[in-house]
């Protein structure tokens, strides 16, 4: 197991407009407060539509699993929920790990890895929590072969 005490430094409050692509505006809230090391603590609303992935077993390396064939929402979709961690990179850029729980106009539900390109349908209304005390990153784990979390003390 790998872990770190911190706590959370500041919490931003934020709402995306029809249109707005979810990820490209989080990535622009980390550049405006310089969010590297963080958390999405909660996000509520709906989405365009929605695309994500779900994990399945690599072919050829039993027991080891990878993202699959991409999945596709047709709009309306709920966005029930979407938390992750927001990470710095080895080159100093701003990388995130987020994951969905989504519903179809017939209230099934869905969820996986969230992805670039799912759009706002009315509102998507978010908190994001900067951490002080950690350094949040995800590096290569060479047993599997994929970026784990790996957090660290600062």
């Amino acid at each position: 197991m790998k872990c770190a005490k911190g706590h959370f430094k500041n919490v931003y409050a934020v709402r995306m407009e029809p249109g707005e692509d979810v990820m490209e505006e989080l990535t622009k809230v980390c550049a405006k407060y310089n969010i590297s090391h963080g958390a999405i603590i909660t996000a509520v609303g709906s989405l365009d539509g929605a695309s994500f992935f779900d994990p399945e077993p690599l072919q050829g390396q039993e027991g080891l699993y990878g993202y699959g064939d991409l999945i596709s929402l047709p709009a309306p979709i709920e966005l029930i929920s979407l938390d992750g961690i927001i990470c710095e990179g080895e080159a100093g850029d701003t990388q995130f790990h987020i994951h969905c729980a989504l519903a179809d106009k017939s209230g099934v539900g869905y969820g996986g890895h969230f992805k670039e390109g799912n759009r706002v349908l009315t509102t998507v209304e978010m908190l994001v929590g900067e951490l002080e005390g950690i350094f949040m990153s995800r590096a290569i784990d060479p047993l599997r072969g994929v970026p784990v979390f790996t957090p660290k003390q600062r």
